[in-house]
């Protein structure tokens, strides 16, 4: 949903926080559909076999996206909700590794090792705790098993207090160009409540040497809704940040779940977490300061510069929203590698087993390391197609998904749309029936997530409800 800037400029002047709190709710960030809390565990590795043998029979030329996971960190961030590993052991990284590898094998194998590689995406964890050599080692593994070319894309999330020199020179020399770097936030008291102590100084450094090294692309990842942030410090680390020049920024609300993860319950010693009015004011002042930079919002949570891929895949129909959020579509079948890895792979999902040791065990023994997943049937896959569209561009084309879909869509989603017209989405939505469309308003749009949900049959409470047997 990239906006031109008179339209950044209308919305600017007419969502306020006090809205914004007004309509939150909780519910899924839809990097799937359906979201991966509704994968089961009888989905196994003989579904994995089944659906890489119709990926190899059916679209061997089709080009892939490669993602592994490096679940290592040196020291816990407490407001963290990633499956991380926290060790200094770098031994650990070694045998990982080896598993990581016999996984890429078992894959290859099953592919046929000839699957064109569009991107290869390397996150965590962090995956700056391999070494050098280690790096080059595992490039090397997914050369040997997949058809690596050389206009292939590579990337890596790099945490900058301790990611060395060497470790940028040799990820350039392996042709690595998108660099992801964490940030959160620079204020001391946000640093101090979080546990992550990192200068904007430190940052810059290792970006300026990314860019020396021939790296052509920089996403800084932040948290807005951190204890101890207030308007004028999010205002100093955004400053910062843009000063960067980033080619995208993704820009993420903090989920304190204490509950799930007991290590977020440190957060609060000192400063209490934001509430909703707090947090939307927050929101507010990023997407303020980006503008103001020349920034577009792209999608839920991202701002790039207009003449950057991620805004012009907004507008030229290309954005895509997968397992790493939003992106520049390059390939419909994703492949995750490494402890509590997600796949996307021709209409199923799994996700790899968590616990690193049952992970290594089972790859290594020659089968997939699965613990749940789901095949998608058709009711899945055109709902998925309406909530992809909706979280990437914020609107509809009733006549595009008939064609794409074989439906009418007023009559698909008759209830959907009985329930969009309720009074909890009058602000929200515009539907003209005439010309076939809904589009969110400027309020909305910030809000997409509230109408996708009316659309998840997944979900309870939501107006979806399947049309075809799970079996189909």
């Amino acid at each position: 949903m990239a906006l031109a800037a008179s339209e950044a400029m209308q919305l600017a002047s007419s969502v306020s926080a006090r809205d914004l709190a007004r309509h939150a709710r909780p519910g899924p960030r839809y990097t799937s559909y359906p979201p991966a809390t509704t994968f089961s565990p009888s989905f196994g590795p003989d579904q994995v076999r089944a659906t890489l043998a119709h990926v190899r029979e059916h679209s061997p030329d089709e080009p892939i996206s490669l993602y592994c996971h490096i679940p290592f960190c040196s020291s816990l961030c407490w407001y963290c909700a990633c499956n991380v590993k926290v060790t200094r052991e770098r031994d650990r990284g070694r045998s990982y590794l080896d598993a990581l590898i016999a996984e890429l094998a078992l894959v290859g194998n099953a592919l046929g090792r000839s699957q064109p590689v569009a991107e290869v995406a390397l996150g965590g964890g962090s995956p700056n705790f391999l070494t050098a050599d280690q790096h080059t080692r595992l490039v090397e593994a997914i050369a040997e098993n997949f058809d690596l070319r050389p206009g292939a894309e590579l990337g890596i999330e790099c945490d900058p207090r301790d990611t060395s020199r060497d470790q940028v020179d040799n990820l350039a020399r392996l042709g690595f160009k998108r660099l992801s770097v964490g940030v959160q936030d620079f204020a001391p008291q946000v640093q101090e409540a979080i546990h992550r102590q990192q200068s904007a100084e430190t940052t810059r450094a290792l970006v300026d040497h990314a860019r020396s090294r021939g790296f052509t692309s920089l996403n800084i990842d932040l948290v807005y809704g951190l204890p101890g942030q207030t308007r004028d410090s999010l205002r100093g680390t955004l400053n910062a940040v843009i000063a960067m020049t980033p080619q995208q920024v993704a820009l993420f609300g903090y989920a304190h779940l204490p509950r799930r993860f007991r290590h977020q319950r440190l957060v609060e010693r000192k400063h209490s977490v934001p509430g909703p009015d707090d947090r939307a004011a927050l929101f507010l002042v990023a997407r303020d300061t980006f503008e103001n930079a020349g920034y577009i919002q792209v999608g839920l949570d991202h701002f790039a510069p207009p003449d950057a891929p991620l805004a012009r895949a907004a507008r030229d129909g290309s954005l895509w929203r997968n397992f790493q959020g939003y992106s520049v579509k390059r390939a419909d079948n994703l492949i995750g590698f490494g402890a509590s890895a997600i796949s996307s792979v021709a209409d199923a999902y799994w996700q790899n087993n968590p616990e690193i040791p049952a992970f290594a065990a089972a790859v290594t023994a020659g089968r997939a390391a699965v613990v749940r997943g789901m095949q998608l049937d058709r009711d899945d896959r055109i709902r998925r197609r309406v909530i992809a569209t909706l979280m990437c561009h914020a609107q509809l084309d009733f006549a595009e998904i008939d064609a794409e879909c074989g439906i009418r869509f007023e009559d698909y989603f008759d209830r959907e749309l009985d329930g969009l017209g309720g009074p909890d989405y009058a602000e929200l939505i515009e539907v003209d029936f005439d010309a076939r469309r809904l589009r969110t308003t400027p309020l909305g749009t910030y809000l997409i997530r509230n109408v996708c949900m009316v659309f998840d049959r997944h979900l309870a409470g939501s107006a979806g409800r399947a049309r075809f047997s799970p079996t189909m």
